[in-house]
C-alpha cells in the first residue's frame, strides 16, 4: 500500500507507522526514500532522530526547504511521545499539529515498533482523520507461505506451495509470542537460493537440510517421534536441538508443555468438540492444531497422563539431584513405556 501511494503521489506528508512487522515498517520507510530523496543530496534533504525529548531539532530541519528537489525526509524512529508511555510539551503539540496540516515540503515518517499509538492524542487524531496511520501486523501461515513463494520465485527459482508451507510452518515465525521476524525468513530463503543457484528447483530435501528449525518445530518433530516409538529418529533431533545450544532444561518443560497441550486436545476432541472449536477455545493457529490432530491420533489420554506423571517424576528427580538433566531427557526421548 505504501509504495503504490508513494508511486502515485498520493502519500501524505506525515505518516505513522506502528506494529509488530519490523520488516514491512523498514521496507516502506526505504521505499520512500528511494522514491524521494536524491543520494547525491541526501545529507541536505533526510535526517533521523531516535526518541525526542523536545521537537526543537525536528522543527528546525523540516522548516526549511528542499535543496535540489520537491522534498525533505524525516524519520522519528522512536516516536514515544505519540504512545501511551509518552507526551509532548503543549506548544511542541499544537507546532506539530499546524505543521501536519500545513508542511508541504517534507515528508515525516513516525515509527512505533512494537507498540501502538494512543487515540486519545491530539496528533494521532489528526494523522487518523488525514488517513496517515498505517498498522504493520504480522503474517499469517497463508500469508507467509505466499510470501516465501513470492520471494523464490521473485529470484527465480521454483518451490512447491507445500514445501513453502512446510518452511513457513518451520522457521518459528509463527509459533505463539514469536520474536522471529521476516528478516530471518528472508535469511532462512537467501541461504536456500545461495545453495541451490544451479538447480533453481526448491525441494523438501533441501529445506530439511538447510534450514534451522525453530525449537518448538523441533518439539514437535520429537514428540512425533516419541509417540511413534522411532527411538533412533527421536535422538537425532534432540542431538542436533542440542548441538544448537538449546538449554536442556528448556527441552524438557517444551516437551511437558506440547503433552499437556496434546492432553487438552484430545479431551477437548472426546467432548465432541470440532477441530474450529477447538483451535478456538485453546486460541491455537491451524498449523498447531493440525499437528496436534495428527499426534492425537496416537494417543489416548490415558497414555498422555501416563507419560506426564513420568515427567513430573524425572524432574523431580533432575531437581533433587538424583539424575542429572540430560539422562532425563534422554528418558523422556526413549518414550519412558514400562521405564
Amino acid at each position: 500500500m505504501i509504495k503504490h501511494m508513494a508511486d502515485n503521489g498520493r502519500l501524505p506528508n506525515c505518516v505513522l507507522f506502528y506494529g509488530n512487522e519490523e520488516y514491512f515498517m523498514d521496507y516502506s520507510v526505504k521505499y520512500i526514500k528511494y522514491k524521494f530523496i536524491d543520494k547525491s543530496y541526501e545529507d541536505m534533504n533526510y535526517a533521523e532522530f531516535e526518541k525526542l525529548d523536545s521537537l526543537k531539532d525536528y522543527f528546525e530541519f523540516v522548516n526549511t526547504f528542499p535543496f535540489m528537489s520537491d522534498k525533505k525526509l524525516c524519520l522519528i524512529k522512536e516516536a514515544v511521545f505519540l504512545t501511551s508511555a509518552g507526551s509532548l510539551d503543549k506548544k511542541d503539540e499544537e507546532k506539530l499539529l499546524e505543521y501536519i496540516e500545513e508542511n508541504e515540503d517534507c515528508i515525516t515518517v513516525f515509527l512505533i515498533k512494537g507498540g501502538k499509538p494512543d487515540s486519545r492524542k491530539k496528533v494521532v487524531k489528526k494523522l487518523k482523520d488525514k488517513k496517515a496511520v498505517f498498522e504493520f501486523t504480522r503474517l499469517n501461515e497463508k500469508e507467509l507461505t505466499k510470501y516465501i513463494m513470492d520471494e523464490f520465485k521473485k529470484n527465480k527459482f521454483n518451490i512447491l506451495p507445500a514445501d513453502a508451507n512446510y518452511m513457513a510452518t518451520n522457521t518459528g515465525y509463527l509459533e505463539y509470542e514469536s520474536i522471529v521476524s521476516l528478516y530471518h525468513v528472508n535469511n532462512e530463503i537467501n541461504k536456500i537460493m545461495s545453495h541451490n543457484n544451479e538447480r533453481k528447483n526448491i525441494t523438501s530435501a533441501d529445506l530439511d537440510m538447510l534450514m534451522i528449525k525453530s525449537v518448538e518445530s523441533n518439539i514437535f518433530r520429537l514428540v512425533d517421534t516419541i509417540c511413534e516409538n522411532n527411538k533412533r529418529k527421536a535422538f537425532e533431533i534432540l542431538d542436533e536441538m542440542l548441538s544448537n545450544n538449546t538449554p536442556e532444561q528448556f527441552i524438557i518443560h517444551m516437551i511437558v508443555r506440547q503433552y499437556r497441550m496434546l492432553y487438552r486436545y484430545v479431551l477437548l476432541q472426546n467432548k465432541g468438540y470440532s477441530y474450529n472449536d477447538i483451535m478456538n477455545k485453546m486460541k491455537i493457529k491451524n498449523f498447531v492444531a493440525s499437528k496436534l490432530a495428527r499426534q492425537a491420533t496416537r494417543l489416548n489420554a490415558a497414555t498422555i497422563e501416563y507419560y506426564m506423571k513420568r515427567f513430573l517424576e524425572i524432574d523431580r528427580k533432575i531437581k533433587t539431584g538424583e539424575i542429572d538433566q540430560r539422562l532425563g531427557l534422554e528418558l523422556i526421548t526413549n518414550g519412558i513405556i514400562g521405564g
